[in-house]
């Protein structure tokens, strides 16, 4: 599903306009992004839980030539489906 075509069902759902459901998951997925930046993580009930995680730093290897190379640390986006979805996707 795209932007638009989610912006469109969810206007439909809320029986909003589509330029307030825009603004509305626009401010949504900022204050997300943001609440991820400040190291807080997100939960949305009957969806899921999104949280940052510290990878470490590791060596990796091209696995044609073999040279190794050291990856540095960085920050990831993990995501945790609820128990509910799990069991909902198990059933589809």
């Amino acid at each position: 599903m795209t932007q638009k075509e989610l912006i469109s069902e969810t206007a439909k759902s809320l029986d909003m306009t589509k330029v307030q459901t825009e603004q509305l998951l626009n401010a949504t997925s900022e204050l997300i992004v943001q609440a991820l930046l400040d190291g807080k993580s997100v939960m949305i009930q009957n969806f899921g839980t999104l949280e940052v995680k510290q990878k470490n730093e590791r060596v990796t290897v091209h696995p044609k030539t073999g040279v190794r190379t050291l990856t540095p640390p960085k920050l990831q986006v993990n995501f945790k489906a609820n128990p509910n979805l799990k069991e909902e996707l198990k059933n589809a």
